[in-house]
């Protein structure tokens, strides 16, 4: 299902170039949260999570553990 403004789980990987297994990961830890989950459970992201992800990898790019992070 295409929702306007969201990407799917697997869009969102691509584009940032992660793994749906790190995206679920993350999820699990509530390091980065979808902007919408849908009954069926499928995760959806927007630019604004895209952002947020961009800062998690350049920090741990920068040596900081996801710990440090959350």
């Amino acid at each position: 299902m295409k929702i306007n403004g969201y990407y799917s789980s697997g869009e969102f990987a691509k584009l940032a170039g992660i793994t749906k297994k790190t995206l679920r990961y993350y999820d699990e830890k509530n390091i980065l949260k979808p902007s919408l989950l849908s009954d069926s459970g499928a995760r959806y992201y927007t630019n604004k999570d895209l952002g947020r992800l961009q800062q998690i990898l350049l920090l741990k790019y920068l040596g900081f553990s996801l710990n440090d992070i959350n």
